[in-house]
C-alpha cells in the first residue's frame, strides 16, 4: 500500500493532485518493470491519495525489500524534479503478506485491515516528516521477519523496531528509509532489538484513562510522583539546588540548579512522565524490562530517555538559561543513575493530589471531535491523549492543523495576552505564544499558593495551530474552543 504525504495540503490545485496522482501510478510503474515485478498482472485500487495493490504470491517478496524500494524512490525523485514543489510527492508504503478472499465487490482479508493499519501509524508519518529522502516504508512483524533477515540483500540493519496502535490493531513493526536510511546499527545492538520491545510514538485513537488499581508499570499515573525521581541531593556538587513542584503540567518536577550566588545563572534539571515518543532512529540500551536512550547532547541541553513498559516514558532533561560553561549530560546522567535504582525495582513513590486540582481532570472530554470542526473546520481528526490525559491533541490527518488542550501551573500574574471574557474564568489570549503558527487561550482554572510560598495559577491552555494561516486569524477559533472549555470545565 502506497499513500501520498500531505495530500490534501491547502496549497494544492486540482491541477497539482492531477498531476501527483498521474506521477504516482508512472513511479509505481516503472518501479515495478526495473525490478522485473509484474505490473501488468497486479490488481491496483485508487485510493484517492495512495494506491492498494495486491501481488501475485508467486511474485518472490525478496524483491519488495532488496530492490524495490530504491527503485521507487528514484523514481519520485524525477516525477519531482520536472514539477513545482506544489505537485511534488514523498510517499509511504506498507508492506504485509497474506490470504486474500474475493467475491464481486472486491476484496477481503484481514492482512489488507493490518496493512491498512501499518499505513496509517503516526510513527510512520513521523519518519517521513524527519526524512531527507522522499519514501518511508513500514512493514509487519512477519515480513521483516521472514522476508528481510532472510536477504542477504535487505540491509536489515538499517530497520528499526517499532509499536504501531491504531484503532484495533496492536503491533511490533519495524520501518526503514531506504532513501535516508538510518544508522547501521552494530551487530550486537540489532539483536538486542530482534529481542525485545521498544517504545516509539504510538497513536491510539480512543483515550484511556488510568485511574486507581491499574497494573501498568507506573500504576496510577495521577499519582505517580516525579519529583521521587529528581533526586535533587545528587545535584549539589553542581550548586544550590531548589526542587519546583508545581510548574508545568502535573507530569513533570523541576530542580533548578544555581551557579551562582545571585542566582542569575542556572540549570533547570527536569524529570518527567510521558507516553510514547522515543525517537526509533536511535539505539537502546536495555536495563531488564527498561530500555534508555541517550539523544545526542545540544549546546543548551542534554536529555536522557528511559522507556517503560506499557509505551510510557520517564524523560531527564537539563537545560541551560545562562551562557556559564556546565556539564549539562553530566547532571542528566546523575539524576537518571539515582532514578534507575529505584525505577528497576518498580518502586514508584506516590503523592496525593489537592481536591479541587485540574488534576483530577480529562483534558480530552473538555472537547469534542464535533466542537473542533464547528470551531476550525470539517475534516478527518484523530485524538492523541498525552499522559493521564493531562493534555490532549486533535490533529487534522488530511492537512495542517492541530487543537491542544493542556493543562499548565505557573506563577500568578505571569499572563501575557489580551483579557477574554468567558464563562465563569478569567482568561487571556495571546497569538503566536506557543508558536509563531497559533493562537493560544489560557484559562485560570484557580490559584492556590505552592510549597515555595509562591501564588499560582492553574491553567488550561487551548491553542489552535495550522502553519498555513497567519496567528491572528486563529485566535477567534481559539476563543471558541475556550469557550467550550470553560463551560465543561463548569459542568
Amino acid at each position: 500500500m502506497i499513500d501520498v504525504e500531505k495530500y490534501g495540503a491547502a496549497e494544492r490545485t486540482t491541477p497539482d493532485l492531477l498531476a501527483l496522482r498521474s506521477g504516482l501510478y508512472e513511479a509505481l510503474e516503472k518501479a515495478f518493470l526495473d525490478c522485473g515485478l509484474p505490473w501488468q498482472e497486479s490488481r491496483l485500487d485508487d485510493a484517492g491519495d495512495g494506491v492498494f495493490v495486491l501481488v501475485p504470491a508467486t511474485v518472490p517478496k525478496s524483491a519488495f525489500v532488496e530492490r524495490f524500494p530504491t527503485a521507487l524512490a528514484e523514481a519520485v525523485r524525477a516525477h519531482n524534479a520536472r514539477h513545482p514543489k506544489q505537485a511534488q510527492i514523498r510517499v509511504r508504503v506498507a508492506l504485509h503478506a497474506g490470504e486474500i478472499a474475493y467475491d464481486e465487490h472486491g476484496v477481503a482479508s484481514r492482512a489488507i485491515i493490518k496493512a491498512y493499519r501499518l499505513l496509517d501509524a503516526k510513527v510512520l508519518k513521523k519518519a517521513l516528516a524527519k526524512s531527507d529522502g522522499v519514501l518511508a516504508l513500514v512493514m509487519s512483524k512477519w515480513f521483516f521477519e521472514e522476508v528481510v533477515k532472510q536477504s542477504a540483500h535487505a540491509k536489515a540493519d538499517t530497520y528499526r523496531r517499532v509499536k504501531v496502535k491504531v484503532k484495533e490493531t496492536r503491533e511490533t513493526a519495524w520501518i526503514a528509509r531506504p532513501d535516508d536510511p538510518y544508522p547501521p546499527l552494530a551487530r550486537r545492538t540489532w539483536l538486542r532489538w530482534l529481542g525485545v520491545a521498544t517504545v516509539a510514538a504510538l497513536i491510539s485513537a480512543a483515550a484511556v484513562v488510568l485511574w486507581p488499581g491499574d497494573d501498568s508499570f507506573l500504576g496510577d499515573p495521577r499519582t505517580a510522583d516525579p519529583c521521587a525521581l529528581t533526586y535533587a541531593e545528587a545535584l549539589t556538587a553542581y550548586g544550590t539546588v531548589e526542587t519546583f513542584e508545581d510548574y508545568g503540567n502535573f507530569n513533570r518536577c523541576d530542580a533548578l540548579v544555581y551557579l551562582t550566588r545571585d542566582r542569575e545563572q542556572f540549570v533547570d534539571v527536569r524529570v518527567e512522565f510521558a507516553k510514547g515518543g522515543s525517537d526509533p532512529s536511535l539505539p537502546v540500551q536495555r536495563e531488564g524490562t527498561l530500555g534508555i536512550q541517550r539523544p545526542p547532547a545540544q549546546p543548551d541541553n542534554c536529555v536522557r530517555l528511559v522507556l517503560l513498559p506499557d509505551d510510557e516514558q520517564v524523560i531527564f532533561q537539563a537545560r541551560e538559561t545562562g551562557e556559564r560553561p556546565v556539564d549539562l549530560c553530566g547532571m542528566t546522567e546523575t539524576v537518571l543513575a539515582s532514578a534507575l535504582l529505584k525505577l528497576r525495582q518498580g518502586e514508584i513513590a506516590r503523592r496525593e493530589l489537592p481536591a479541587g486540582s485540574l488534576a483530577g481532570k480529562d483534558a480530552c472530554a473538555l472537547v469534542d471531535a464535533a466542537a473542533v470542526t464547528a470551531a476550525v473546520g470539517a475534516g478527518p481528526l484523530e485524538r492523541t491523549p498525552d499522559f493521564a490525559n493531562w493534555g490532549c491533541d486533535w490533529d487534522y490527518t488530511d492537512r495542517p492543523g492541530v487543537v491542544k488542550v493542556l493543562f499548565d501551573r505557573t506563577e500568578a500574574e505571569g499572563l501575557d495576552g489580551t483579557p477574554v471574557e468567558l464563562p465563569g474564568f478569567a482568561a487571556r489570549v495571546w497569538a503566536a505564544k506557543r508558536s509563531d503558527t497559533s493562537c493560544t487561550v489560557s484559562i485560570v482554572y484557580r490559584q492556590y499558593t505552592d510549597p515555595n510560598h509562591v501564588l499560582t495559577d492553574e491553567l488550561v491552555l487551548v491553542d489552535v495551530e495550522k502553519s498555513d494561516e497567519p496567528p491572528d486569524r486563529l485566535c477567534t477559533p481559539a476563543r471558541q474552543l475556550a469557550d467550550t472549555v470553560a463551560r465543561r470545565l463548569r459542568a
